[in-house]
């Protein structure tokens, strides 16, 4: 947030929430595309094709996300801002992850 105003400290907040949520749903969609193999029964192909819309319509969102809606000084920068708290905060989440499996499986 160093070196922007107030409108494009309040957007990276505003867009970095959102696709925090699209990425939880970007999952959901993806289970009855992609996660349920070798399980009978197979999910329907109504199901499939609701979710792929909603996978399609998730990824868009996510996309569109990374563009500025307001102006800023640069647009280049405000997309590697969002895209690089996005990858810092899904990476340490992911390693808190790991080490609680490891502290899980050496305690028993």
């Amino acid at each position: 947030m160093i070196g922007v105003g107030k409108q494009e400290a309040f957007q990276l907040l505003w867009n970095a929430s959102g696709v925090f949520y699209a990425l939880t749903y970007l999952v959901m969609f993806a289970i009855p595309l992609f996660g349920l193999r070798g399980i009978t029964p197979r999910p329907p192909f109504w199901l499939k094709v609701c979710a792929l819309s909603g996978f399609s319509m998730t990824i868009l969102y996510v996309a569109l996300s990374i563009v500025p809606i307001i102006q800023v000084e640069s647009r280049g920068l405000f997309a590697l801002k969002l895209g690089g708290l996005i990858l810092v905060t899904n990476a340490l989440g992911w390693a808190i992850y790991r080490a609680a499996v490891r502290r899980s499986q050496i305690s028993t």
